[in-house]
C-alpha cells in the first residue's frame, strides 16, 4: 500500500455547522448519513463545483507546484496535479512494466473526477477503474460524465462505503484515496479493508487531512475539527502510519504536503470572497457561503500553527 501524502489538519471555529448532524456519534450508520449531508445535496455540490473546482467536478485539495496562482483555473489544475502525482508515484511503486496494464480502486471518490482524468489520460496503462462512493448524487454524476467520455467500459461506479467494500480479496493492482479517508469511522478498520482487496505486490496510496502537532495547540482545538466535519478517527500522521502497519501493510511512507493546503484553502477563501463581492451570480446558497468564508479564514490560520496538515501516505 502506498500513499503518497498525508496531511494534518486543525480548525479551532467552524462557523454556523449543525452539530445535530456533522457532531461525532459514535454511530456509525448516523456517521454515514452526516458524511452525506456534507457532500451530496444540491447546495454542497454547486458549492464545491464553483469554488474547488473552477466549474468543474474536480473538488480535490491542489498540488501546487509550476501552478500560477493568478490565472483562470488555478484551482482545479492544481487538483488535477494532485492526482496526478498520486497516480504517477503509485505506478513508480509498483514498478508496472510499460505493457502492462493495472486496475485500480478510487476509494471515496465524490463525484469521480480523478478517475475520470486518469482513465483518460492513460488509456494505455488503466485497464480498468472502479470507483466506490456512498453519495448517490456524486455517483450519478461520476456515471454520467464517464458515458459523456465514452469509458463506461473502463470506468464503473459502485454505491458503498470504504468501510466495508463490496469486492472480492485481491482485486486490485492499485488502491487509491484523494481526501476522502478523514470520514473514515475506523481508520485501523478501513486501512484493512483496503488491503484485503488489493493484490500481493499491489499499491495502496492516498491523500487526506491529518491531526495536527502544533506547539501550544490545544486538545480542545484538535477536538473541534473533528466534531463538526464528520471525522471519527482523528489520526496525526504517525498514528495513520502505525494503524496501516496493524492493518497488514509493509514499508508504509508518508509525505507533508500541508505547504499545499494552505495554498489550497487561501485560493478557496479567494475565490469564495470574489463571489460573494460579485453578487454571487450563480446563486450559490448565500448562508454556505459566509459560513465557509468564515471558516476558511479559521484554516488558514490553523495550518500555520499545525492543527492539522495534509500528508499523501503510499504502503505496498
Amino acid at each position: 500500500m502506498s500513499p503518497p501524502n498525508a496531511a494534518t489538519e486543525e480548525t479551532t471555529i467552524a462557523a454556523q455547522v449543525d452539530e445535530s448532524i456533522y457532531s461525532k456519534s459514535g454511530d456509525i450508520s448516523k456517521h454515514v448519513e452526516g458524511v452525506k449531508a456534507q457532500y451530496d445535496t444540491k447546495e454542497k455540490l454547486e458549492f464545491y463545483a464553483q469554488v474547488m473546482g473552477d466549474g468543474t467536478a474536480n473538488i480535490h485539495f491542489g498540488k501546487w507546484d509550476g501552478v500560477n496562482l493568478d490565472e483562470e483555473g488555478a484551482y482545479g489544475k492544481a487538483s488535477e496535479q494532485m492526482t496526478d502525482y498520486m497516480f504517477d508515484l503509485a505506478m513508480k511503486l509498483k514498478g508496472t512494466a510499460a505493457e502492462e496494464k493495472v486496475s485500480y480502486v478510487d476509494l471515496g471518490s465524490g463525484t469521480g473526477a480523478a478517475a475520470l482524468r486518469l482513465v483518460q489520460k492513460h488509456p494505455n496503462t488503466i485497464a480498468k477503474a472502479t470507483c466506490l462512493n456512498l453519495c448517490d448524487e456524486q455517483n450519478a454524476l461520476a456515471t454520467k460524465e464517464a458515458a459523456a467520455a465514452n469509458i463506461s467500459d473502463r470506468m464503473s461506479v459502485v454505491t458503498g462505503t470504504y468501510e466495508k467494500c463490496p469486492f472480492e480479496n485481491n482485486s486490485f493492482d492499485i488502491s487509491f484515496s484523494q481526501d476522502a479517508f478523514v470520514h473514515a469511522f475506523s481508520k485501523k478498520g478501513t486501512f484493512t479493508e483496503a488491503l484485503r482487496i488489493t493484490k500481493p505486490q499491489g499499491i495502496f496510496i492516498f491523500c487526506d487531512l491529518m491531526c495536527g502537532s502544533g506547539e501550544g495547540v490545544s486538545d480542545e482545538e484538535l477536538a473541534t475539527f473533528a466534531a463538526t466535519n464528520m471525522v471519527n478517527d482523528w489520526l496525526s500522521p504517525e498514528e495513520n502510519v502505525k494503524a496501516c502497519t496493524e492493518a497488514g501493510w509493509q514499508d508504509v511512507t508518508f509525505v507533508d504536503l500541508t505547504s499545499d493546503i494552505r495554498i489550497s484553502f487561501q485560493l478557496m477563501l479567494k475565490k469564495v470572497e470574489r463571489i460573494i463581492d460579485n453578487g454571487n451570480p450563480d446563486k450559490i446558497d448565500e448562508k454556505l457561503l459566509l459560513s465557509y468564508k468564515q471558516n476558511l479564514a479559521n484554516r488558514i490560520v490553523q495550518v500555520d500553527r499545525y492543527v492539522y496538515e495534509l500528508f499523501s501516505g503510499f504502503v505496498f
